[in-house]
Parts: structure tokens; sequence; C-alpha cells
């Protein structure tokens, strides 16, 4: 996953290299969009999300360890983000009626539709959706380890540097997500 010149590129990022600063984002705007997607589950948050993830990672370049996996590094910022988004929105209480201006009444709001355009379902497969489907109802904690395990293809080691938890911790979530997912499919089953 990590190219083999990240190092060299953050170095000349560090030095001022407008270019090496393109080439870390064209590099990895993608899987950090992809992995924040999946963790918030809208286009919008997931674009902002995105962007604050490298606009944290500039300020915070001069901290990366280039002995350990950039990518790792990256994520963690990224699922620290998405996480703190998640607690935000969670405390967020959002009434389903509205008061017409000028009248007593009340009336009940049609909420906006958080899930994938068609045109993005249309690409996917049905097993391929399902499981996707599968792993958003997974709590956050549970969901980002899955999502850096095996959408990422990142290690239990860099996942667990990545999130700030000890080794264990990390594979006891995999596998307790994994029952939880065998647990949802066993269920759905005629």
């Amino acid at each position: 996953m990590e190219s083999a010149d990240d190092p060299e590129v953050v170095r000349r990022c560090l030095a001022g290299d407008e270019r090496a600063h393109r080439q870390l984002v064209e590099r990895y705007q993608r899987q950090v969009y992809s992995v924040a997607l999946r963790m918030v589950r809208q286009v919008q948050d997931a674009e902002d999300l995105t962007q604050e993830t490298f606009v944290r990672m500039f300020r915070a370049l001069d901290r990366y360890d280039p002995t350990r996996p950039f990518p790792a590094w990256l994520f963690t910022i990224t699922s620290r983000l998405c996480i703190d988004h998640l607690r935000r929105r969670r405390l967020k209480a959002i009434s389903l009626f509205q008061r017409e201006p000028g009248s007593h009444e009340e009336r009940m709001i049609d909420p906006e539709d958080p899930g994938l355009r068609p045109d993005e379902l249309a690409v996917r497969g049905e097993e391929e959706e399902r499981s996707r489907e599968l792993i958003d109802t997974l709590p956050p904690h549970y969901r980002i380890v899955v999502m850096l395990r095996h959408q990422q293809d990142l290690s239990y080691e860099e996942i667990a540097t990545a999130l700030g938890l000890p080794l264990g911790t990390v594979k006891a979530r995999i596998h307790r997500a994994r029952a939880l997912l065998r647990g949802r499919l066993e269920s759905e089953r005629p």
C-alpha cells in the first residue's frame, strides 16, 4: 500500500516543495475519501473530512515518523476526524416536525435520504452491496477496524498504530465485528 518513496516525498514537503504536497494528496485522496465515506455515509461530510484530513496532515507532517508506514499514520488522522464527527452528529437532535410560519400546526418533514445514489447502486453487485450495508450497521469502533483491515489492507499492527489502540484490542474488535456480521447474515437466511 505504501509507496517506497513516501518518506522522501514527506521530506520534500517539509522542505517546501509544492509538487510533493500535490503528490501526497493525489496518492492518498481516494483512499482517505473512501474511508471517510464508509464511516460517515454522507458524501458532503466525507468530502469535508477528506479535506480536513489533508489540512491536519500537512500541519503535523513534521511529527511523522518515516520508519512507520505513511498510510497508517494518515488513516489515524482520518479515523479520528470521522469518529469525532460521528460523535458530534449523534449529539444533534433533529425534529421531524416543522411549524409552518404563521400557523400553530406542525407537519412532519421528510428527512434527506443519506443512501447511495442510483448510479452507485447500479455499479455494485448485489452481494457486494449487501456486505457493505451490513458493515455500515456496525458501531463505528468496529466499522473502522474492519474497513482499515479489509478495504485498505492494513495489518493488525498498522491498525493498532493508526488508531492508537493495543494490538489485542484491534484483534478483539475485528473478531467481534466478524461475529456480529456472521450472526446478522445467519439471521437473514430463510
